[in-house]
């Protein structure tokens, strides 16, 4: 349906002008370059990493500029002259005891947090791109299969429409495949709203605001090939522990906390602030320059209360972080037990056992209508044929989810 030069491509190809194919790395790429979500988030990194740049500013300096206002004894305003009186002064904080890179620190793991939000963001946003993709699949070859059933029973009421006049049928009989055919259109349009809210789901996740239908091309070979057997649920943990940024955020989390209670300590020094200053006619002397430093002294206030709390939130995010490490390991174990039980099933299901039912159900129209089976028997092999289909497309389905939410568990695509 795709050429190899189209897949490898960014852009979908168009059919009958409403309809967009797509192989999954295609709409990927689409996804990383049209996601709103994921703009939002590039802009929350690009904020933060200005912060870093602005920890490294010094404070601004301070300009004081006094001149007289009215002088009594001469009633003037604004005088000027060497008997006036004026006075300048710059005032410079001067931060010191490393405060300054330790703000640039916290404002760099703050930064390194966005990064990794962005990057666990994709990792949510892309499972959710994936289960989307394949269940529109899916939904689509159940409802070839129900297109493919009513066809059928179309063609048999038909006949009966014409065979029941003339006294050749039951009205039970046409009864009954009548409410066969009506259950069978009823259950389609309730996969028909299923396969509408996937595409909804995947139309915002690129941004797309057109009426265009998106039809899905997997890969099936690929994960048909899939072994969870090749894989050791420790091996797994090794791979989430290096690869799941969301723990990562819980790693930089504690390194803020632990950063911020060396800052906090730090406030016991004090921070001098250095002043120049010239005073016309304010001081002992004409024209009095000076250089002066003044600074805070720590005995009534040692930030005792910020260091507890700092400490507070070390022992916080640690307990957070082990927490999460824990149902991190659960999580996995979870995901990787109902994949392996599901392929388990997969595999133990007959190559020809969906070809053998297909020639079976082709001919028993034939058989009905010529008599050689009852309206139950046909009924019946009817249902069965319809519940294995759509039990074996959901097989397949559930078992290509479950690869993927254990890929979304590992925190990376796993080999196959």
């Amino acid at each position: 349906m795709v050429s190899a030069s189209q897949s490898g491509g960014t852009m979908p190809l168009m059919l009958k002008g409403d309809t967009l194919v797509y192989t999954l790395p295609q709409f990927e790429k689409q996804f990383l370059d049209s996601n709103l979500l994921l703009l939002s988030q590039k802009y929350n990194i690009t904020e933060n990493e200005a912060y870093i740049k602005q920890a490294k500013i010094w404070d601004q300096p301070v300009m004081n500029f006094e001149h007289v206002l009215y002088n009594p004894q001469r009633k003037t305003f604004f005088e000027i002259g060497d008997s006036s009186e004026a006075s300048a002064q710059v005032q410079q904080l001067i931060m010191i005891g490393s405060k300054r890179s330790k703000l640039v620190s916290m404002a760099r793991t703050t930064a390194e947090i966005a990064k990794y939000q962005y990057f666990d963001l994709m990792r949510s946003l892309k499972v959710q791109l994936r289960s989307a993709f394949y269940n529109t699949y899916y939904l689509i070859e159940q409802i070839r299969v129900y297109d493919t059933e009513i066809s059928r029973l179309k063609e048999i009421v038909k006949g009966y429409d014409q065979l029941y006049p003339k006294g050749l049928i039951a009205l039970k009989e046409v009864v009954r495949i009548k409410a066969l055919l009506l259950s069978m259109e009823s259950e389609r349009l309730d996969i028909h709203a299923r396969l509408f809210e996937n595409q909804n789901i995947l139309k915002v996740l690129i941004n797309d605001k057109t009426t265009h239908f998106i039809l899905p091309v997997p890969d099936q070979e690929a994960y048909h090939n899939f072994n969870p057997g090749r894989y050791t649920l420790q091996a797994l943990a090794d791979t989430a522990s290096k690869n799941r940024y969301d723990l990562m955020i819980y790693e930089q989390k504690m390194k803020y906390a632990e950063t911020d209670l060396v800052y906090q300590r730090l406030f016991n020094i004090p921070d001098p602030t250095v002043s120049l200053g010239w005073d016309q006619n304010g001081s002992f002397v004409h024209n009095y320059n000076y250089i002066g430093l003044s600074f805070n002294m720590p005995f009534w206030d040692r930030n005792r209360g910020n260091i507890i709390a700092a400490r507070s939130r070390i022992a916080e995010t640690q307990a957070d972080y082990r927490n999460y490490s824990v149902q991190l390991v659960n999580d996995l174990a979870e995901s990787f037990g109902k994949l392996s039980e599901i392929d388990r099933v997969y595999r133990s299901i007959d190559a020809g056992f969906s070809d053998d039912f297909n020639r079976i159900i082709q001919k028993a129209g034939e058989s009905y209508l010529k008599r050689e089976i009852g309206l139950l028997e046909f009924v019946d092999l009817y249902e069965s044929y319809k519940e294995s289909r759509l039990q074996f497309l959901q097989l397949e389905n559930d078992r290509i989810n479950a690869i993927e939410n254990l890929n979304y568990v590992v925190g990376r695509n796993i080999k196959w």
